[in-house]
């Protein structure tokens, strides 16, 4: 199925957001409907805090700047629609952290895709990582996060796919599909002593072939995975790697595996993932 419905999450205190000009040119590329969504973070308060009427003061002066800030990014990214002749909506939703994730999972179940740009390292509070994990997690749908100091223009010409064999990296596979069309497919597995060598990056390799597609494999034995998936992706100059997130639930709350989490932190180039 083509690509023809793109959610993008906004950066609303950034006036340089590399998830919003990627989504933008994606659009652009294959014709699809893009929906921008901007929030404002209100900061919760503990019903037993002291002085509540300068804690209520406080919080509005953050909401105020918060909407203040998703106004803003609302019209940075409508006016880069009109430069593109791109169709949009806009979205903008104002509360506590855990309610504007949610309603991004939400709406991106009825997407085909959700962008969204790599957390800030120097977040304390990991807003980033918090919007990646409603949308991987609790979404059923793919996303591309796309680095932080990303300058590069949206591109499937040289795709690297991280094939495990694993489930998730199967649902990143078929999820990438309507990318692949055209694309210079490299199929990367990691020879792992505990695991042998049975990827089936062969099979993966036939299968991509059937589709009409151009896939060649490469292989590597190295201890670290996730610094090998980086290192590859930057010697094949890939201009999308595709791999499938993992985590796992602990008290109710995802934390993401090895190779995803140097990946959201290291990532070189936009990836898309799928859990």
């Amino acid at each position: 199925m083509a690509i023809k419905d793109i959610l993008v999450a906004l950066a609303p205190r950034d006036e340089f957001d590399p998830a919003r000009d990627y989504a933008m040119a994606m659009a652009s590329t294959y014709n699809a409907h893009l929906t921008a969504a901007a929030y404002a973070i209100v900061p919760e308060v503990p019903d037993s805090i002291l002085f509540p009427q300068f804690a209520a003061g406080l919080v509005q002066k953050v909401r105020d700047e918060a909407e203040a800030a998703v106004k803003a990014a609302r019209e940075r990214f409508e006016q880069a629609a009109r430069s593109v002749g791109v169709p949009t909506s806009f979205h903008g939703f104002s509360s506590f952290v855990n309610a504007v994730t949610t309603d991004f999972a939400a709406r991106l179940r009825t997407a085909d895709i959700g962008i969204l740009t790599q957390h800030k390292a120097d977040d304390p509070e990991r807003f980033g990582d918090l919007f990646v994990e409603g949308a991987l997690f609790r979404s059923g749908r793919p996303i591309i996060i796309v680095p932080r100091g990303y300058t590069g223009r949206f591109s499937t010409e040289r795709v690297l796919i991280a094939w495990d064999g694993s489930v998730h990296a199967t649902r990143a596979v078929a999820a990438a599909m309507p990318l692949l069309e055209g694309a210079d497919i490299s199929v990367f597995t990691v020879e792992e002593a505990s695991k042998g060598q049975d990827f089936r990056g062969s099979a993966l390799l036939d299968h991509l072939r059937r589709h009409g597609l151009n896939a060649g494999i490469a292989q590597r034995n190295e201890t670290d995975i996730p610094a090998a998936i980086v290192k590859e992706a930057e010697l094949s100059r890939a201009s999308l790697v595709v791999m499938g997130g993992y985590g796992h639930s602990r008290f109710r709350e995802f934390v993401f595996g090895g190779a995803t989490r140097l990946m959201l932190d290291k990532m070189p180039v936009p990836v898309l993932m799928a859990h």
